[in-house]
């Protein structure tokens, strides 16, 4: 045989390709012995599985599937996903789809705000800033995080949620604590969490009662989930001003008396966790007189301050770090100040205190606050007129209508509007004011020190 008949003595290796390939692409493939082949359906390598395997991993809470890239941890993970035998499977979706992508993140879940914050926490997303924005304007690794909350949303007791790529786009201050909340929400919700990551870090993070190699497709114990230690120290306004801007609440607190701060140690360093300030407590609180029946409404007005300035103090701002949410850090804070507290009493107000209890989980004892009579009256106008308070928020007012008279009333029996004739525009800028405020669900809370919890503060 002339040379000219010879075959070469590479090994050409067939791929599925698209219908249409560029000559370039053909020539750069062949360099490497690689033919595409046009038109042909690519398809995913079947895996064989060992039923032990699959036995294994339906007794397990959280699997780990690792590897470096290009190990197959993708298609190992679609191959379990189709042959285990137990309740759905449900799959975090890789994208959002294009209507999802242009609804707030907050409306992609269902059932009552509290069940989407805490959701939307567990998933690493406990930020309100957020959760009105468009699904599609968030980062990478926020759309991941929403994608992995809409997800464990759906799934209940028995189920299998299977996220690729988990916590892979974050960074690892960040991954630490997603890994941390979501353990103990597969835990808690009896559901079986199979990811797969190529972040070797992670199997420490996350502590996966089983870990499968994508490579050798051996099984073993997961590593124990390693802890980073949180301290609770006295801190500086330095500290308040480090995080102040992720309190919904703008404006520093005025007399403050003492502060704390969170300390998270890391891989990388210490973290700015979080930060408590605790001030004097304002002259007034209409929950007190339950918390406290008589006595700081004697009628006295001198004693009654007295008594509030020697015996009272308010937790004023609890604010952690973006990162660190989900780790009890909230808790933690507030927890180390009540076991040595300045004054016997101690107070509290939080405008998301449904949604975010972290005072009831410290000890403070929580007490519901009905609207007052000037928003009382507002609620009644908005019930009359058949609007809700969230319509407000973008509501156009008509000059001398009922609801322009009442919302005239209310911002300047809030002092928000000045006396006088209020111009529509004037009052439009009101109205988000309004809607937040009726539309919050606050609550007040109360302690006593050694009378945690006691029976006698009934809610």
């Amino acid at each position: 045989m002339s040379s000219a008949q010879r075959i070469s003595p590479i090994s050409p290796t067939a791929i599925g390709s698209p219908a249409w390939i560029s000559d370039e692409l053909i020539g750069a493939c062949a360099s490497f012995g690689v033919v595409p082949s046009r038109g042909t359906q690519p398809r995913h390598r079947p895996i064989p599985l060992d039923a032990a395997m699959i036995d294994r991993i339906g007794r397990q809470r959280v699997v780990q599937i690792v590897g470096p890239s290009g190990a197959g941890k993708s298609s190992l993970l679609r191959c379990l996903a189709a042959h285990l035998d137990t309740g759905r499977v449900l799959i975090v979706p890789e994208s959002l789809r294009a209507a999802q992508e242009q609804t707030a993140s907050f409306d992609l879940l269902a059932g009552d705000a509290d069940a989407r914050a805490s959701t939307l926490a567990l998933a690493g997303l406990a930020e309100p800033r957020l959760w009105a924005l468009p699904a599609g304007v968030l980062s990478c690794g926020e759309r991941a995080r929403l994608r992995l909350a809409m997800t464990m949303q759906r799934a209940g007791a028995g189920d299998v949620v299977v996220c690729d790529e988990f916590a892979s786009n974050l960074d690892r201050v960040s991954a630490f604590a997603l890994s941390r909340t979501v353990r103990r929400w597969a835990q808690r919700a009896g559901v079986t969490l199979i990811v797969a990551s190529a972040h070797e870090d992670l199997e420490s993070m996350l502590g996966a009662d089983l870990v499968i190699d994508a490579g050798t497709r051996q099984t073993r114990e997961g590593s124990p989930q390693q802890s980073q230690a949180i301290r609770i120290e006295p801190g500086s306004i330095e500290d308040y001003h480090a995080l102040a801007h992720l309190h919904y609440r703008s404006g520093r607190p005025a007399t403050i008396v003492r502060t704390l701060r969170a300390i998270r140690t890391t891989p990388t360093g210490d973290v700015l966790a979080g930060v408590l300030l605790v001030s004097m407590p304002t002259l007034n609180g209409v929950w007190r007189e339950r918390a406290w029946p008589g006595r700081f409404s004697s009628g006295n007005k001198t004693l009654d301050a007295r008594r509030l300035n020697d015996e009272l103090r308010m937790i004023s701002r609890v604010i952690v770090e973006t990162r660190s949410r989900g780790l009890g850090v909230a808790t933690r804070l507030v927890r180390t100040y009540l076991e040595n507290p300045l004054t016997p009493g101690t107070e509290a107000v939080a405008a998301m205190g449904a949604t975010c209890p972290f005072f009831a989980r410290a000890g403070m004892m929580p007490y519901e606050l009905v609207p007052d009579i000037h928003d009382t009256r507002l609620l009644d106008a908005l019930r009359h007129l058949g609007r809700t308070p969230g319509s407000l928020l973008h509501a156009r007012i008509k000059a001398g209508s009922l609801l322009a008279r009442e919302l005239t009333s209310w911002g300047k029996r809030r002092k928000l509007l000045g006396p006088g004739l209020i111009e529509p525009e004037t009052l439009e800028r009101l109205t988000p004011l309004a809607a937040c405020r009726l539309c919050s669900r606050p609550r007040a809370y109360a302690f006593t020190k050694g009378n945690r919890g006691d029976a006698q503060h009934d809610t």
